[in-house]
Parts: C-alpha cells; sequence; structure tokens
C-alpha cells in the first residue's frame, strides 16, 4: 500500500491566533497533558505570499514563503495554549504594497525559484526557517528567527513581534552589486550563540556566479514570454540534455553563461553595471567606506555580536590570502569552545534557483533553464575551521583551516568540549536528497511518468534517490584531517534524515560537552514525491549505498512511514524508534523539539519531545515520552484553526518574558540611504507610505 502525502500539508493559514485552547484529541495520561512538562514551544514555518496562505495556484515552492512564528505554551498538565504571529520584516510590507492591483504594483516583487525579488526593491527576507535563543545570566532569555536570505532578526518572545535586526543594512554586504533598499544579502539559518561569553556568530557570504544574474533579473519576466514554437523547442532541448545528463561543471556553467548573454538580443541583455564612480561608490559609502570588489565575486564574513552594539566582521581567507569560496551556501553553524566551524552545505541558494520564475508562461523555458542550472550537489562536505582567538576586537581577516569530509551534508552538530583541537562532528548526510528542489508542473513521477499530482506542486525536498547516513568524525583542526570516523546507514529503510531535537543546554545555558543522544526525524519513502529528474541528477552518485534499483522496488512495495528516533552518537546506533503507522494517507512528522522535564535529573533523556504531525485530518501537536519513543505518543492535541503546513525548526524557552534587549535599528535610519539612491522615485514614496509607518 503505498501512502500518501496528507493534503493538510499543503495547506497554511495565515490566520494569527492568539492564546487559542488547543483541545486534548486522544490521551494515554489521566490528566491528558504531562504535568511535568512546561514551558514554551516555538516553531516557524512559511505560510505562502503576501496574497494568502498555502497551497498557491502558480506552484510555487512552499519554502518561498513568509515566515509564521508559532508558540505553545505549556502550564504543567493544564491547558496548552497557541499563539502565532507573521514575521512582518519592512520588505514584508513593501511586498504587500506592490501587490497586483496596488498603486505601486509596479515595484512589485516576483518568484524566482527559492527566492523573491523585485528588480526595483530587492530580495525579501522571509524569516522562515530557525530560531536562535539567547540566554544572559539574570536576564530574560532573547530570541532571534533566522533564514538563508537576509538578516536575522531578533523577536519579543512574549508578542511575537519583530524587534529589531541584526546589524544595520550598511553591517551585511551584499551577494549581488545592484541598487536595492532591500539588498540581496545571504546568511546562515542556524547561527550560534554563546551563553558563557554572550556573544553570537554568524556568516554573511557571496558567490561569484549570483551577480552575473542578478543584473539579469529584470530581462527574465520577457525571456519567459517567448513565442509558443520557442517554448516547446526549449522543452524539447531540456528532455536530451536529461536524458544525457550534461552537467557542467560551476567554473564552465559560468563561462556559459556570461556568452549566452552575449548572443542574446540586445533587449534580452542585462544593462551594463555601473561604474566606480555611480553604483559602486555609493555601496562604498554606504559600507564604511570599505571597497566592495569582493561583494562583486567570492566572500565569507564571519559576523561577532555581543547583543549590544553593532556586529564585528571578520573576512575569512584562505592561507593563500584568497577569500574562502561557498560553492552551495552556508546553511548551518557549528560553535566548541575555541573553534568556529562553517560547512559548505548541501543546499544550492542563487544562480539555478533564481532562473526559475515558475510564471507557468513559458514551462519548456523554465524547464530547459532547471535542465542546464540543476547540478547535483557535491558529493562531500567542506569544513572550514575558525579559532576564536583569532577573532580580534573590532573585526579584520583570520585565515581559517579546511577539512574535507565525503558524504554531503545538510545539517551538522559538533561537541563543545575540542581538547587537544580535536573537534568532534556529528553530520547528518542527506545523500542524493535535494532539499534545493521543489514539485514542479512538468516533472514526471520516476516509475510510471506520470505528471507529478497538482496538489503536491511547490513541495520539497523531493524523495531521495538513496540512503541517508549518520557520519561521526573527529578532526584534528592544527593538522587539517580526519583522525576517526563513524558512519551510520539503515538500508533496510532507505532512512531519510530530517530535522532533529536534543538537550541543548543544562542549567548554565552552556551546551554539553559531548553529544550523546539526539532525536531525529526519519524521513519515509514517499513514492509520490519520487520524479525522474532527481533519479536521473543523482544516479551516478559516488558514494551510493543502495542501488537505484532497490530503492525503486521499495517504493514499487509502498515504502516506508516517517520515523522519530532516537540516535546514540556515541555507540552510532539507533536505539529507540517510533514508527508511524503505515496507512493510505501517511502521517508526516515536521518539527520536533526536546523539553526537558520539570524537576528531571538533567539527564539528555530525560524529558519530552513535542512533535508537530500532519495526518489524514489535520495537523497535530504530538507529545512523547523521551525515554521511551516506541511506546507512542503519550498524548494529541489539535484546534480547526491550528493549520500551519510544513513547519521547520523549533527552540524551547522555559520563559517567554517580554523584550528587554535594548538593541534596536531604527527602521528609517537603517532603509533612508539605500532608498535615497533608489532610481525610481515610487520607491521613497513607498517607504514613507507603506514602511515606515509600520515602525513608527
Amino acid at each position: 500500500m503505498r501512502q500518501r502525502v496528507p493534503d493538510a500539508l499543503m495547506a497554511a493559514s495565515t490566520e494569527e491566533l492568539t492564546k487559542v485552547e488547543l483541545t486534548v484529541l486522544e490521551s494515554s495520561l489521566s490528566g491528558g497533558v504531562p504535568k511535568d512538562l512546561t514551558g514554551h514551544v516555538f516553531a516557524i514555518g512559511p505560510v505562502g505570499s503576501v496574497d494568502g496562505g498555502l497551497p498557491r495556484a502558480d506552484g510555487a515552492p512552499i519554502l518561498n514563503g513568509n515566515g509564521m512564528i508559532y508558540r505553545l505554551d505549556f502550564g504543567g498538565g493544564g491547558a496548552v495554549r497557541l499563539t502565532s504571529r507573521l514575521a512582518r520584516t519592512p520588505c514584508y510590507h513593501a511586498d504587500a504594497a506592490s501587490r497586483p492591483g496596488t498603486r505601486f504594483e509596479a515595484l512589485g516583487f516576483r518568484d524566482a525559484g527559492l527566492l523573491r525579488f523585485s528588480p526595483h526593491l530587492g530580495l525579501r527576507d522571509h524569516l522562515n526557517h530557525a530560531f536562535v535563543p539567547m540566554h544572559a545570566p539574570r536576564a530574560p532569555a532573547r530570541l532571534l528567527v533566522t533564514g538563508d536570505t537576509g538578516r536575522p532578526y531578533e523577536i519579543d518572545p512574549a508578542t511575537l513581534q519583530l524587534v529589531t535586526p541584526v546589524g544595520r543594512n550598511s553591517t551585511w554586504y551584499p551577494a549581488a552589486p545592484v541598487d536595492h533598499p532591500f539588498p540581496m544579502t545571504l546568511a546562515t539559518a542556524h547561527p550560534c550563540f554563546d551563553a558563557e561569553r554572550g556573544e553570537l556568530l554568524t556568516v554573511n557570504y557571496g558567490r561569484s556566479l549570483l551577480h552575473l544574474f542578478a543584473a539579469s533579473l529584470p530581462r527574465l519576466d520577457e525571456i519567459a514570454a517567448l513565442p509558443r514554437s520557442w517554448d516547446r523547442l526549449a522543452s524539447a532541448a531540456a528532455s536530451m540534455i536529461e536524458q544525457q545528463l550534461l552537467r557542467p561543471s560551476a567554473d564552465r556553467l559560468e563561462l556559459l553563461a556570461k556568452r549566452a548573454l552575449e548572443r542574446l538580443p540586445a533587449r534580452f541583455r542585462p544593462s551594463a553595471p555601473p561604474g566606480p564612480g555611480d553604483l559602486l561608490a555609493r555601496q562604498a559609502a554606504r559600507f564604511g567606506g570599505a571597497p566592495l570588489d569582493e561583494a562583486a565575486g567570492d566572500f565569507v564574513h564571519l559576523l561577532r555580536w555581543d547583543g549590544h552594539n553593532e556586529p564585528e566582521r571578520h573576512a575569512l581567507l584562505l592561507p593563500s590570502g584568497a577569500p574562502v569560496r561557498i560553492e552551495q551556501s552556508v546553511h548551518q553553524l557549528g560553535l566548541t569552545r575555541r573553534w568556529v566551524v562553517l560547512a559548505d552545505t548541501a543546499f544550492r541558494i542563487g544562480l539555478e534557483s533564481v532562473a526559475c520564475r515558475g510564471s507557468g508562461e513559458s514551462p519548456g523555458v523554465e524547464r530547459l533553464l532547471r535542465s542546464l542550472l540543476t547540478m547535483a550537489h557535491e558529493p562531500s562536505t567542506t569544513f572550514y575551521l575558525v579559532r576564536r582567538d583569532a577573532l580580534r576586537p573590532g573585526g579584520g581577516s583570520v585565515v581559517v583551516k579546511k577539512v574535507v569530509v565525503p558524504l554531503e551534508t545538510l545539517h551538522f552538530l559538533v561537541d563543545y568540549e575540542d581538547a587537544g583541537d580535536r573537534i568532534t562532528v556529528h553530520a547528518a548526510h542527506n545523500c542524493a536528497t535535494d532539499h534545493a528542489e521543489w514539485l514542479r508542473p512538468y516533472d514526471r513521477h520516476a516509475a510510471d511518468r506520470a505528471p507529478a499530482p497538482a496538489r503536491l506542486h511547490g513541495l520539497s525536498p523531493l524523495g531521495q534517490a538513496d540512503v541517508n547516513r549518520i557520519g561521526r568524525y573527529t578532526i584534528d583542526a592544527a593538522a587539517e584531517r580526519v583522525v576517526d570516523q563513524a558512519v551510520f546507514a539503515d538500508p533496510a529503510r532507505a532512512l531519510g534524515v530530517g530535522l532533529y531535537a536534543h538537550r541543548e543546554a543544562g542549567p548554565s545555558w552552556m551546551p554539553p560537552d559531548r553529544l550523546e543522544n539526539v532525536y531525529w526525524r526519519g524521513a519515509g519513502i514517499w513514492d509520490e514525491l519520487s520524479t525522474e529528474f532527481i533519479d536521473r541528477l543523482y544516479a551516478a552518485h559516488p558514494h551510493r549505498s543502495l542501488p537505484l534499483s532497490a530503492l525503486r522496488r521499495m517504493r514499487a512495495e509502498g515504502g516506508h512511514p516517517d520515523s522519530l528516533f532516537r540516535f546514540n552518537h556515541r555507540a552510532m546506533r539507533i536505539e529507540d524508534r517510533y514508527e508511524f503507522p503505515q496507512r493510505a494517507v501517511g502521517c508526516w512528522l515536521s518539527s520536533l523539539q526536546f523539553v526537558p522535564r520539570r524537576g528531571g535529573s538533567g539527564a539528555d533523556t530525560d524529558g519530552y519531545v513535542v512533535a508537530l504531525v500532519t495526518t489524514a485530518h489535520r495537523a497535530e501537536v504530538w507529545i512523547f515520552d523521551a525515554t521511551n519513543l516506541a511506546r507512542g505518543p503519550l498524548c494529541k492535541l489539535g484546534h480547526p484553526a491550528f493549520r500551519p503546513g510544513l513547519t521547520l525548526h523549533t527552540a524551547w524557552l522555559n520563559a517567554a518574558s517580554p523584550w528587554r534587549g535594548g538593541y534596536k535599528v531604527p527602521v528609517r535610519e537603517d532603509y533612508e540611504d539605500f532608498v535615497a539612491d533608489a532610481p525610481v522615485d515610487e520607491v521613497k514614496a513607498l517607504f514613507e507610505e507603506a514602511v515606515y509607518p509600520r515602525f513608527a
């Protein structure tokens, strides 16, 4: 029996809720909810565009959506209440004010794959991905909300309203030198906070291919409206490329892109970039007079923030003096006692996403762009190691160490203890599973080539094409080499490894010296999400564990449901697992959060796992005993108005106190120089009428 993806996963509401009491749907406990479960669980997920929630008629990827912040309030066995708020950034209000039919529609944003971009305003910062708690002695906890494209923001844990970005616009370098009020900023979705030192570490970086196509974005709408005969020709060319697996290297792709732009008719070519006396000079003035040559190419800056002043910027360099180059993304950071760990993660953001407009007017052109620009992610992971004592007050440059491990990585954790400069990395290897790909109207099923189900258009990740793995690596930072490693795989279930939860801190709010037990989402085999394109893209994966033919048989036999499992990272084995029931409509496990038991021992299994699960009927909150997952959920909660769709990462605070941070960037001061330089007068009017008043 093949399981069907639940429809509720594709239905997300933008309605904001305030202290709605959840109903106990099922419970094995006399009181309904554990009495020693307290505090506040925060979750986040994308809920569509400014035009409404999900599903979206245009099939845009779910991840390209405004962030909705959810908070579950647990009161020690009493009622569980839910509050939710949209992450309304200045660019959110600009987007809402420039929708079709409004006065400012000519400035409007367009979907560009995973990104949302306006030729006149810049790049949206959706803030839909993760949280970072910031704890300090004798002070209320602070909380950041983050994404991969834009600055992190601090929120008020009590109201869930945005308070301030981390750093002014001028602190963050743009990934492409284009003149927009909302610059194209690339960051990490998972910064790290050190409670002992009271500092946040995050990343701002740029990729060389981005600036080439950023200048072309104003013309992509015209290219998408080419004659229908050209569109059919583009579709045929895409089919040939997909079948022959012609995959140019990144360097070759850049050369081909430049030549292709040169051969386009003049009206389709991007305008020549302004000279040094124009745009670059203005940008240099914005960024403190610093030259921005590298901002048009490759750069990686580590930002350190004390929570009170402007972040310090540290440029990361290779021993040769060249800037560190990111090929894919920096989705996550790790923090040890003496080191910051960055990874070039298997989640591509940029060229291949920007070129996919998703308008539906010329599907052949979009398919051709996808087949040309989408490459399999790197089958290995490059880690960059930065000594924390090399980060000098005030900023500067620092030389990194570099280590490469086999197998690709999206998420990873590290042991805080690093005695002898031995760094232990725990990596979730999403082998041949592409989280930057989503189901598109022209996708075909991997087995019968049937068209992709319309109800699932936009969902990601697409079906995995190999077994995911969990790796543990001990790295000698000084010698830049791996000295010990162990890798776990579960080919019997073709296990996918997704989101995670663990006891993140003890009474001092510092992480444990060594990780042992971590709770993981075991992604099931969802045959509906298996596509011909992804199977072909990863057919030649160099570290294949399960033959693709065997994986296809497992899909045909019904696959496997999702699971929640506890993995012992010392013993490198699964020690406890709950497998969701195999049904015609499956259960999709999304977010999960470990909550320590009130009055407990402090052990890393002494608590509860709070999980958001989408069933055949609705979204539900399932609560598990962290010491006995196999028993199944202790209770299930829900409410008709709770319709989150796909949710992502989580956080837990023992108290949701009103914000008292002190640091706050005034919105008008943050944008006025950028708005003043905007070449279109309507931009100034939009900010005065629709943005600044929202933050007065």
